[in-house]
């Protein structure tokens, strides 16, 4: 008769005992928290609010205003399965831009971390916004020209 196989986490390299939905339990926290952070960042797209509560007047409550408008526009677009004139081809990947920009901002209005952590959020919210300014100025969001429209 087979020995009945050791159940390991899911989760690449890990020989932990997959605990829960086949992973260890330090990973299904880490999804779980991955999880979490989403969908408070998806709810600050769709009512603006962070927390239960708007933010105070700012540049941070301004940079999610500006955040918003985008969502709007990728899940419009999305919805009526056309294509954005500014994101085009790109309008799928600016959904996910839009999140992690709103979880960037949900962190740094909790003020999690502390002042080397503000440095790298700030840091990665220009990246993103970058992505977006390249598509304003007709490039593709990594900065590079467009190919040729008829090939």
């Amino acid at each position: 008769m087979a020995k009945p196989r050791r159940k390991e986490c899911a989760e690449y390299r890990c020989r932990e005992t997959a605990v829960i939905g086949r992973l260890c339990q330090q990973h299904f926290d880490e999804r779980e928290r991955r999880r979490l952070r989403e969908d408070t960042a998806t709810q600050a797209l769709n009512t603006g609010c962070i927390d239960g509560e708007y933010l105070p007047e700012g540049a941070l409550r301004d940079e999610l205003w500006r955040v918003r408008d985008w969502w709007h526009k990728a899940c419009s677009a999305m919805i009526a399965n056309r294509e954005h004139p500014v994101l085009r081809d790109e309008t799928e990947y600016a959904m996910y831009w839009c999140i992690e920009l709103a979880a960037l901002i949900t962190d740094e209005h909790r003020h999690v971390g502390g002042e080397a952590n503000m440095r790298t959020l700030q840091y990665l919210r220009n990246d993103l916004w970058q992505r977006f300014a390249n598509l304003e100025r007709g490039l593709m969001s990594n900065g590079v020209a467009r190919p040729a429209e008829g090939r």
